[in-house]
C-alpha cells in the first residue's frame, strides 16, 4: 500500500493573506496536524505554546503548537498545528480530518466526505 496525501491550504488565523497549499501525510494514527518550522516560519505561524506528544516510537516529547486555519475545499477550520523540526514531513491527523468529514479508506486509497458530522 502506498501513502495518502490530502491538499490542504493553511494559512496564518490573524492574517489570512499569508496562506499556503501544502501536501499533507494523511496519518491516521496521529492526532495533530504537523508542519516543519520553515512553513511556520513562512506563513508568521507562532508558538502558543508547547504540547506533550507521545511519537510514533512511545517517547514523549514537548512540542510547540501554534494556532491557524485550515481551507479544504472552500470550507475553513479553525485549529492547532504542532510546529515540527525544519525538515518534518507535513502531516494530517484525525483532528483535521474529522473537522472537515473526512473518511479514510486505506485499502482502496480513497478520501471521501461524510455529509454531517456526529453532534453525540
Amino acid at each position: 500500500m502506498g501513502d495518502i496525501y490530502l491538499e490542504l491550504t493553511i494559512a496564518n488565523i490573524g492574517d489570512l493573506t499569508r496562506h499556503k497549499e501544502i501536501s499533507f501525510l494523511v496519518d491516521t494514527g496521529a492526532t495533530r496536524a504537523w508542519i516543519p518550522t520553515t512553513v511556520a516560519e513562512e506563513l508568521g505561524i507562532e508558538s502558543a505554546g508547547k504540547i506533550a506528544l507521545e511519537l510514533a516510537d512511545s517517547t514523549v516529547k514537548e512540542m510547540p503548537y501554534g494556532f491557524c486555519l485550515f481551507d479544504f475545499g472552500g470550507e475553513r477550520v479553525a485549529g492547532n498545528v504542532v510546529i515540527g523540526p525544519p525538515d518534518c514531513e507535513p502531516i494530517v491527523g484525525t483532528h483535521v480530518l474529522q473537522d472537515f468529514r473526512l473518511i479514510i479508506d486505506m485499502d482502496r486509497h480513497t478520501i471521501s466526505r461524510g455529509r454531517a458530522m456526529k453532534a453525540k
